[in-house]
């Protein structure tokens, strides 16, 4: 499971993240706590929760073509931007930090 950190101003609430998800991939179903989006694209299912103020992500992807991929990719980057306040390459520059620390 992929996690995400909250920039300073970006609140990790659920009214926030239920926004987001509405946004950008036109819905979601909540089983326990997760969040949960079908079928989106090249998204099979993408599983989604809060704790301790981070956002937890995972997801099952299923074979497209290279246009659908690319618009999903880029929906999931931009829900991810707007929710959390980071880019994708800010994002990746914080995962070589935490992989950093672990070795």
């Amino acid at each position: 499971m992929r996690e995400y950190r909250f920039k300073r101003g970006f609140k990790p609430t659920s009214e926030r993240l239920e926004e987001m998800l509405q946004k950008h991939f036109n819905g979601f179903e909540i089983e326990g706590e997760f969040y949960v989006v079908r079928n989106f694209g090249a998204i099979e299912e993408l599983r989604l929760k809060l704790e301790n103020k981070k956002l937890y992500a995972e997801s099952k992807t299923k074979l497209t073509d290279d246009e659908t991929a690319m618009k999903t990719l880029k929906t999931y980057n931009k829900f991810l931007e707007e929710l959390t306040g980071y880019t994708a390459k800010e994002r990746q520059k914080l995962m070589k930090k935490e992989a950093e620390k672990e070795d």
